[in-house]
């Protein structure tokens, strides 16, 4: 009872206890699993009409694709320049599928699983699958339905064994890939489909479409470029580049922020006493080399290529190494040379009179030993062998054994391109007569070549070459790390960026800009970091050093303008060109109509400019020889009448006066139907493109990844 009455007595404090203690763990759990929560809230690489695509999810998608690049390639890794363009690839492919879907789904548009196996099994075969490397027949290029079969039957093989489950799985993985895109292609063209069948295209517009297209007139015409004009000529105020800005906002929107950066750059590159310590090294070199019964080794310990014991031809070698070899008694050496960045060793070994190439014929048969039947592989290499020289044709006996091996045809080779299959084929590919088979062994099968034809003898020489190139050693790299640390850890390197850098000799390039999204800075490789800073960079005129792989770039940031609308500030100069070359085109236009003049000639005189003739040119004509997008002369072609001087009249470049001198009809017959597809196939390539950006604009796309990437 007389522990009751003190909880009472304490009731107050215990609740105020009780609730502090509770709040403490509520918000300790909070602060813990809220830092995942925050994390989700923030990890958003971009948004499709509200819906948020994380960075794994990107990450994920650019993974499948790049391992559909290797394997359709056949290569193991991807250049920088690759993977940029497969991250962007990704992107513009992860938002059209989002923005598709939304608009198919309310249209009642789908890709049934009865369309999607005839895509794969039936007679119309998507044109995805028919692009695709691996269902090509090797021969003809052509899409082969036996391929892409057997590529099924790979993927619902029964029972595979340990090894070949993983290229089982590597394959479904692949298919589903490749069915996700003909889904996808699949969709969109019906899409586009039914966008591009909601315009019409009547009669009357395919009549006259056609009618235009046929009449291609030659014509003269003089042109008075806006250069010619000073700028301080004309007058654009403020308020009409304002104005301009207002009425054409929409095109001046940003799907990305705007960077601008100030840089300089600084190579890693050898210091002199590298240079010296590469030379000291290369005199060790000199003396094994010179003393060495066998170059091979000592090749391999101080050469960045290894040596091949080979004959080589002079076309093989540089203009000091030939000057050498011609003179150079067998044995001679001659270096250590300084070429460029490296230093030289040459040792002419041998030299002779011989075939710089032949043409070969192969046929490679695994060795008894390999396959663990002796004597039925010895027996059949043998009768191959016998057919040979019973005057059996060669490539015939190539093809029995394999159709595909186009005869055995290798082609023309050298030495150097045969040594690797060993010495023994080298000797026989350029001593063998010329038809004869030769029977050889080398590891792992059995040989029978044929030579075809030789070139004609030609001065060869055996020669090892040490080339040591020079590098920049860890201590120059840190001599130059710590001058460029020292700079920017500077105290006034924020507002003093430019002259600091003078005054250190380094070449500053101010004010760039780049896009929030671009690969690289200035198509420096691996600089897409720098960039990636600078738009999450949160103080203006902060600078970073970056350590790229021989090269430092010290940037400063100027500015990140926002996503959205483009400021005035950013835009005002290419509107006031823009302006300025309007009000050129009409002091120019007011100043030639005053003389009233009549002939090309005359108005040339005035224009100060010289007659020149476009020809084949029709109202359809998209960009004219040797002046680009003119759509007033487009119109001229159609309606001038011939002879007769049209002008002054603005265009893109200049103010043109034209005469149309020849109009010709064409001879094509005209066929409404075939008019009418073709224009309704151009729109849909038109609708197409402008579609998404439509459904971007429509829609919404948040594009975030800057942040992350």
């Amino acid at each position: 009872m007389a522990t009751l009455q003190k909880i009472r007595d304490k009731g107050t404090l215990l609740v105020i206890v009780i609730g502090v203690a509770l709040l403490a763990f509520v918000l300790g759990d909070l602060f813990t699993s809220g830092t995942t929560l925050f994390g989700k809230v923030r990890d958003k690489a971009f948004v499709v009409n509200g819906e948020v695509i994380s960075t794994q999810q990107y990450a994920d998608k650019i993974t499948e694709f790049e391992e559909f690049q290797k394997m359709i390639s056949g290569q193991s890794s991807l250049d920088e320049n690759t993977s940029s363009q497969i991250r962007e690839a990704v992107y513009q492919q992860m938002v059209r599928e989002r923005l598709l879907d939304d608009q198919t789904k309310e249209l009642g548009l789908t890709v049934t699983k009865a369309e999607l196996n005839d895509l794969v099994h039936g007679e119309n075969i998507s044109p995805v699958l028919q692009q695709l490397p691996f269902f090509l027949d090797p021969q003809t290029g052509m899409f082969s339905r036996s391929a892409l079969i057997e590529f099924i039957n790979t993927i619902n093989m029964p029972s595979p064994g340990p090894q070949e489950q993983a290229l089982v799985d590597q394959y479904k993985t692949l298919w589903l890939f490749i069915e996700e895109m003909v889904r996808t292609q699949r969709l969109e063209e019906k899409y586009i489909t039914l966008l591009t069948h909601a315009v019409i295209v009547n009669d009357l517009e395919a009549r006259t479409s056609f009618d235009l297209s046929q009449q291609n007139a030659d014509i003269a015409y003089v042109m008075q470029s806006y250069f010619t004009i000073p700028d301080s000529a004309v007058t654009v105020t403020d308020k009409e580049i304002q104005d301009y800005y207002n009425a054409h906002k929409a095109s001046f929107r940003l799907e990305a922020p705007l960077v601008k950066l100030s840089y300089f750059s600084k190579e890693i590159v050898p210091s002199s006493e590298d240079f010296a310590e590469a030379e000291a090294e290369s005199k060790k070199a000199f003396t094994e080399l010179q003393n060495a019964a066998n170059p091979m080794s000592v090749v391999a310990d101080y050469s960045d290529t290894p040596y091949r014991d080979v004959f080589v031809s002079e076309f093989m070698l540089t203009p000091s190494q030939i000057e050498f070899v011609r003179s150079a008694a067998i044995n001679e050496i001659s270096g250590p040379k300084r070429e460029d960045d490296a230093f030289q060793i040459i040792k002419l070994i041998d030299k002779t009179v011989a075939p710089d190439s032949v043409r070969l014929r192969i046929m490679a048969i695994p060795s008894a030993s390999t396959v663990g039947q002796d004597s039925i592989v010895t027996n059949f290499t043998d009768s191959i062998y016998g057919l040979l020289q019973g005057g059996s044709s060669f490539a015939d006996v190539a093809n029995s054994l394999n159709p595909n091996s186009n005869g055995g045809e290798v082609g023309w080779a050298r030495e150097i391109d045969l040594i690797q299959m060993g010495s023994a084929l080298v000797q026989a590919a350029f001593n063998t007569p010329v038809g004869e088979p030769v029977k050889l062994s080398v590891p792992g099968q059995q040989l029978i070549l044929q030579v075809e034809e030789r070139t004609s003898p030609i001065n060869k020489y055996k020669v090892a070459i040490i080339n040591m190139p020079v590098v920049a050693s860890e201590k120059t790299s840190n001599n130059i790390d710590n001058e460029l640390n020292q700079f920017v850890s500077a105290p006034d390197v924020k507002t003093k960026f430019n002259e600091l850098a003078s005054e250190k000799g380094f070449m500053v390039i101010p004010n760039v800009t780049v896009s929030a999204n671009d690969f690289s800075l200035a198509q420096i490789p691996g600089s897409r970091q720098i960039i990636t800073w600078a738009a999450n960079e949160s103080e203006r005129g902060a600078v970073k050093k970056f350590d790229l792989t021989n090269l430092r770039v010290i940037a400063r940031m100027e500015q990140v303008i926002p996503a959205g609308t483009t400021p005035l500030s950013e835009v005002s100069s290419g509107i006031r060109m823009q302006l300025v070359n309007e009000k050129k085109a009409g002091k120019i236009i007011t100043d030639l109509q005053a003389q009233n003049l009549t002939s090309l000639d005359a108005y040339a005189a005035a224009m100060n400019s010289t007659t020149d003739t476009v020809r084949f040119v029709n109202f359809n004509t998209r960009n004219i020889t040797g002046l680009g997008v003119e759509p007033a002369l487009n119109a001229v072609s159609a309606f001038a009448p011939v002879n007769k001087v049209v002008g002054p009249m603005k265009g893109n470049m200049g103010v043109y006066v034209t005469q149309v001198s020849n109009r010709t009809e064409g001879t094509e017959t005209y066929d409404a139907e075939t008019q009418k597809a073709s224009m309704l196939n151009n729109n849909a390539y038109r609708m197409q493109m402008q579609s998404v950006e439509i459904l971007k604009n429509k829609l919404g796309v948040e594009d975030n990844r800057f942040r992350f990437f």
